[in-house]
């Protein structure tokens, strides 16, 4: 048991904590579990925390006025979302796997001395719309299974595999197509061995040069 005389051995602290001005923090944040495709927090709600994500994705969400979703953005492990600088969150974060998060509380909503959970999303939904605008379909899924790839995890059952975290259905409404069409894609590319896909959720690039070409390919005017 920890008591003052633990902490004051002749007017000064014990050997261990030498070189601190500081005691123990013994109330660090602790991780918390949150299951997949629930929400971490809504649009609209205010969201006073820095959310870390240490295990799992998190996709940045925003409901569009036909009632389809548009995904702004992936945070992966590392990451850190960030609350906005407005009185009401701009998009949706939710656990597109079963994710493990830091949660830091902060003063408020709107902290002008830090960065802005807003704008981090932004920066992101401009390299988007910029690929949108100069790629065609099939070079946008080549181009964001390329921007994943650093990210995902070891298949430890199939060396040389990857776990494809990202459904294809949140492929499709980032890069703005179709589920149909995201199917069809990933297929060719297998039939063209730039990937394997030995199951829906594990992912094998065999050929980086060969899908990097297929990326580069420019919409037509």
């Amino acid at each position: 048991m920890l008591t003052e005389s633990t902490f004051l051995q002749n007017g000064k602290p014990p050997s261990h904590l030498h070189g601190s001005n500081k005691l123990p923090d013994f109330r660090r944040p602790s991780t918390s579990f949150v299951p997949r495709c629930r929400a971490l927090f809504w649009e609209g709600e205010e969201e006073a925390q820095k959310i870390e994500i240490v295990e799992g994705v998190v996709r940045a969400v925003r409901l569009l006025e036909n009632g389809n979703r548009q995904i702004l953005a992936f945070y992966w492990p590392g990451d850190v979302v960030m609350p906005t600088h407005s009185t009401h969150q701009q998009f949706t974060a939710e656990a597109v796997t079963d994710c493990r998060v830091i949660r830091s509380r902060t003063s408020g909503v709107c902290r002008s001395d830090e960065p802005c959970g807003a704008h981090q999303v932004l920066a992101d939904t401009l390299t988007l719309v910029m690929t949108m605008s100069q790629k065609n379909c099939v070079a946008r899924i080549a181009w964001l299974l390329l921007r994943i790839r650093p990210h995902l995890p070891p298949d430890p059952k199939r060396p040389g595999a990857l776990r494809l975290q990202l459904p294809r259905a949140d492929i499709a409404d980032h890069v703005g197509t179709s589920l149909e069409t995201v199917c069809r894609t990933l297929a060719e590319f297998k039939a063209k061995k730039v990937i394997d896909l030995p199951n829906r959720k594990t992912i094998k690039f065999t050929d980086i040069d060969g899908l990097a070409r297929i990326s580069n390919g420019r919409a037509a005017d």
